[in-house]
């Protein structure tokens, strides 16, 4: 089963930086699968860091009154491509939503970018050696990102 913390301690390079991290089962539901799918598309940029392209999917995070709230949306031609055949509630008229996790937090502002980990938590921060791959927020309307 999915989850999401907002938390320090996750970043090995740096303990005090607040993350977004989502943790998924790779053997999860199929919606823990897809995103694992979209995932391994992805490639390293100059820094090491594996981001998810606006195109494919990303998270759209709310946090109200300690209440966390990650979905992931991604979009009817990533699912073709990826192959997958599991019908995923609509988010919008271009776009599913993927999965929705929600937690609890004592924290009041959102880091700009969800991390995605395989790790269960409680691990996340004796883990060195998983690397989580990045999802946005949602793409800005008329942005060069954004969906034609």
């Amino acid at each position: 089963m999915a989850e999401v913390v907002l938390e320090t301690g996750i970043n090995p390079d740096d303990p005090e930086e607040w993350v977004l991290a989502l943790v998924i089962d790779p053997e999860g539901s199929d919606a823990e699968r897809t995103l694992v799918a979209i995932g391994d598309l992805c490639h390293p940029d100059e820094n090491g860091v594996y981001a998810v392209p606006q195109s494919d999917a990303y998270a759209a995070p709310r946090l109200a009154d300690g209440v966390l709230t990650v979905d992931v949306v991604t979009f009817p031609e990533v699912l073709e491509g990826l192959r997958v055949t599991t019908a995923f509630p609509l988010h919008d008229e271009e776009s599913v939503r993927l999965l929705r996790v929600v937690g609890e937090t004592g924290h009041d502002t959102l880091p700009p970018t969800t991390h995605v980990f395989t790790t269960p938590i409680e691990a996340l921060t004796d883990n060195e050696d998983e690397t989580p791959f990045v999802l946005a927020r949602p793409p800005v309307t008329g942005d060069a990102t954004s969906r034609a």
